[in-house]
């Protein structure tokens, strides 16, 4: 019995010993995250607080036995006692530049600056020692303005009123310093022409028509208007209209044609017979449709055509057409002006060849006037003013020897367009190799040995120098 009870106290000091070990064990162990575990304590992160520019705590963590200082890791190599305070850092700005902002004429600028991201602290140095509530501002420049005087409108030029503009941003003001929206505020519109009465330079006979020529009286401009024929009946309401399905003639281009109901209405009721139509161009020249080969005119259906043979009499000129019923006179359709226009030409000068590295030019004279701008040879327009002018009066165009000489042997044609109605005027031209028009001939026997026959002269020459004495000498 008193060895049980021996057994039993020893036991019980073991495990007094034990527990008291251990207590004293976990008392002292360091305070990481198991021990803390273990003991029921509690672990607060705690940020850092610290602002820009100021020095405070890092980020760590707390609990209820000690400091962790590393917000990072807990464990014993960064566990401090208690007592200690937490390290320390001085935080620093991130600052970002913001650009210089040039003022305008009418808005203010500002100057550059620095801008902390975490804070939002401003500083007008990079090294952010000088604090700003607000960038500097630039004040606005100011409209730079020069006056530009008025100017009358004419028949010719726009006219404007006076205005300022700014030199920098380009703002406009008039005379009152109200701004504009566009420079088309200050423009004056043209003038019209005064035209007068005009002067007749050309008298309307009973055929052809007139002219009557006006002047500006405050500019050179001008312009002519047509006086009809004097036999040319008034169009009325009560007139056939007629139409041409060309109003202008060009020599050796196909004749137009005349339609009218007048002419349907009359070939029904004659059964086709086109003596029932006649054609007057003014109250002096009616044409009738005669034999074939005088037609003046034959009908077909509604149309009428005027014929060949009696056109090619007339000149070029205005003339007024109009066609009527022969059995009835009074009967007739409206006059319409028709045009007959000689073809301009172009033609070569002397001569429409030139020679591969001939010094000559080529030389073209046109019917009338041809624009500068339009002449072109092969079909390509020529800038160069050292290949080809055009002479003031617009009627002769010549093409230099730097431009003939760069083109290969060949035919080319050479083009313009008239200064009156644009018509294309073209005329070929020939560049040679050679005089006669071809390639160098190969040298005949004659001319390939020629220096042959003269060296057998020389030596034939001399023989005769040599022989000859010999000759006397001996007596032959």
């Amino acid at each position: 019995m008193k060895t049980m009870s021996k057994i039993l106290t020893v036991i019980a000091l073991v495990v007094l010993c034990v527990s008291l070990f251990t207590l004293t064990a976990f008392a002292d162990a360091p305070h990481d995250a198991i021990s803390a575990s273990v003991e029921g304590d509690t672990l607060t992160h705690v940020p850092s607080t610290t602002a820009c520019g100021d020095t405070g705590p890092v980020d760590h963590w707390e609990c209820t036995h000690g400091i962790w200082y590393d917000a990072n890791e807990i464990s014993d190599a960064h566990w401090i006692d208690g007592t200690n305070k937490p390290t320390t850092e001085t935080v620093a700005h991130s600052l970002t530049h913001v650009e210089k902002k040039d003022a305008t004429c009418q808005a203010a600028g500002t100057e550059e600056y620095w801008k902390c991201s975490k804070c939002g602290k401003m500083f007008s140095d990079e090294a952010g020692t000088t604090e700003i509530t607000e960038p500097k501002a630039i004040d606005p420049l100011g409209h730079k303005m020069n006056s530009v005087a008025e100017s009358k409108a004419t028949c010719q030029h726009e006219g404007n009123i006076a205005y300022k503009v700014c030199e920098r941003c380009g703002a406009i003001q008039d005379s009152n310093d109200n701004f504009l929206k566009s420079m088309d505020e200050t423009k004056i519109a043209k003038t019209d022409h005064d035209w007068g009465t005009g002067e007749v330079v050309k008298q309307p006979t009973d055929v052809n028509s007139g002219i009557r020529r006006y002047k500006c009286k405050n500019c050179d401009a001008t312009k002519d208007e047509v006086i009809p024929a004097t036999g040319v009946p008034a169009a009325t309401d009560k007139l056939y209209p007629l139409i041409a399905s060309r109003d202008t003639y060009y020599r050796g281009e196909e004749l137009p044609q005349f339609w009218s109901d007048l002419i349907g209405k009359l070939n029904k009721a004659g059964g086709g017979k086109v003596n029932l139509v006649g054609v007057r161009i003014g109250t002096s020249q009616s044409l009738y449709a005669n034999g074939y080969d005088t037609l003046d005119f034959w009908s077909s259906g509604n149309t009428i055509t005027l014929g060949e043979n009696m056109v090619k009499n007339l000149d070029a000129g205005t003339y007024y057409v109009w066609v009527y019923n022969k059995n009835d006179p009074n009967e007739h359709t409206d006059s319409i002006p028709w045009y007959i226009v000689d073809v301009p030409t172009l033609e070569p000068i002397n001569t429409d060849k030139h020679v591969i590295n001939s010094t000559k030019n080529l030389r073209f004279r046109a019917s009338e006037p041809v624009q500068a701008g339009s002449v072109k040879v092969g079909g390509k327009s020529l800038y160069d003013a050292n290949y080809y002018y055009v002479s003031n009066d617009g009627l002769t165009i010549t093409l230099s020897p730097d431009f003939l000489n760069e083109r290969q042997a060949g035919t080319y044609t050479i083009s313009a367009n008239t200064v009156a109605n644009g018509t294309k005027v073209s005329c070929p031209f020939y560049i040679l190799s050679t005089a006669s028009g071809s390639s160098a001939s190969p040298k005949t026997a004659d001319e390939s040995q020629l220096g042959l026959w003269a060296a057998f002269l020389l030596l034939s020459g001399a023989a005769v120098v040599v022989l000859v004495p010999k000759i006397r000498k001996h007596g032959v």
